[in-house]
């Protein structure tokens, strides 16, 4: 009863997606533990940042190998058997891990393989999760589950971010990744629970080849502007914005002088910035999803620049809760304005494009990494936000597709 009268959980209403929606908090938590662990680890064996970066990089290749691909899988097959499927090779790549580090044989281009597979899973669950949504929700009631897996994606973000430097703390590199096989596998019962349902709109997917689909997915692509800017907007961010994360671990080591509990509760400020504006915009009927897109890609850009000057433990984290409501209103828009703009049977790629968008991100993880092996963490991260920050003005400047959508 609760639920209904506050429009931010509306969508809780459904029982599937309400369901899902705690699933989705126990692989987020898993994800971002896991990549705190693994880039932790990296950092005391080799001491090197342009190696922690290749950590985030393997994670988000697989996002550029397989982004338009996973989004014509996604069109083609039961949307919620993929998701289970992808959760439960999730826990062997798990299982695989804690046994390295309990046999005491873990080598850090182990944390290169393990991140890779499950970016790889990631991708496929990227675009059936999102897509899945379209099932169970109309495109006008889209912006507010999308919002809610914003909200569990940011807020196990902070979470798993703060319990991952805690974990490691207090039990090891091997009592934490006890703790990922355990969420795992919490996250794949409920997904095993859930009932096969007919979407709200069904719709029928013509029986083509992966490689026509792909194909088709690009076509759709080219001659969308608004997707085509969604996909520019994620493109830029991922090059120049996302890749802040693998420097948060070196910042709070070599500048701000904390050890790894210290390192958790920074990068997690980002997280709770992040729940919050993704919060706040579950709970209002949002008009403008263009402008808070583009806002929201500014502000998070604006205030890594700022971030990459600080000395101060407590500022870096204010800064970075700012980094993370901008980026709350970028990722859910990106969410939300492609589910809205195509058919009902392209939805799958739709997100396979903004998944192919994010899968930049290892180049400019790689870049970021490399400079900061030359210049210092914090001066290659100002010289790339600050070129993002550019790029993305320039581009709204020119760009009629995305300038339209910002008004509207």
């Amino acid at each position: 009863m609760l639920i209904g009268k506050i429009q931010t959980f509306t969508a809780l209403k459904s029982g599937p997606f309400a369901r899902l929606w705690v699933s989705n908090w126990l692989l987020y938590i898993s994800r971002n533990a896991e990549l705190v662990t693994l880039s932790w680890i990296v950092l005391e064996i080799t001491n090197s940042p342009s190696k922690v970066a290749l950590v985030g990089a393997c994670r988000m290749l697989p996002m550029f190998l397989l982004g338009i691909s996973s989004g014509s899988i996604a069109d083609r097959v039961q949307k919620l058997r993929l998701l289970q499927l992808v959760q439960a090779i999730n826990m062997v790549v798990v299982i695989s891990v804690v046994l390295l580090l309990v046999t005491d044989r873990f080598e850090f281009w182990h944390a290169y393989i393990a991140t890779f597979l499950s970016g790889t899973l990631w991708t496929l669950d990227f675009a059936a999760r999102r897509a899945y949504y379209s099932e169970l929700f109309s495109p006008s009631e889209i912006v507010n589950p999308a919002s809610l897996d914003t909200v569990a994606m940011t807020g196990s973000m902070m979470a798993g971010s703060a319990l991952g430097g805690i974990l490691i703390y207090l039990f090891g590199y091997s009592g934490t990744y006890l703790f990922l096989a355990s969420t795992y596998s919490m996250g794949l019962i409920i997904l095993i629970s859930l009932p096969l349902i007919q979407p709200a709109v069904p719709y029928k997917v013509a029986r083509e080849s992966v490689f026509i689909q792909v194909k088709n997915s690009i076509s759709i692509l080219i001659h969308n502007q608004v997707l085509m800017s969604v996909f520019v907007v994620t493109l830029i961010l991922n090059l120049f914005g996302f890749c802040y994360m693998q420097m948060v671990p070196v910042i709070a080591r070599d500048v701000l002088q904390g050890d790894e509990l210290l390192f958790g509760v920074l990068l997690s400020s980002s997280g709770f910035g992040a729940m919050c504006g993704a919060l706040i915009l579950a709970s209002i009927n949002v008009k403008k999803l263009g402008l808070i897109y583009v806002m929201g890609a500014s502000l998070m850009l604006c205030s890594l620049f700022i971030f990459s000057f600080s000395q101060d433990y407590i500022i870096s984290i204010v800064l970075l809760i700012f980094v993370g409501l901008g980026s709350s209103g970028f990722a859910t828009m990106q969410i939300a304005i492609p589910l809205r703009v195509v058919n009902v049977n392209e939805r799958g790629r739709a997100m396979g494009s903004v998944a192919l968008g994010i899968g930049a991100s290892p180049i400019g993880v790689i870049a970021v990494g490399y400079l900061a092996d030359q210049i210092g963490a914090q001066n290659a991260l100002a010289l790339s936000s600050s070129i993002g920050l550019l790029v993305v003005i320039v581009f709204v400047l020119l760009f009629p597709g995305i300038r339209k959508y910002v008004r509207e």
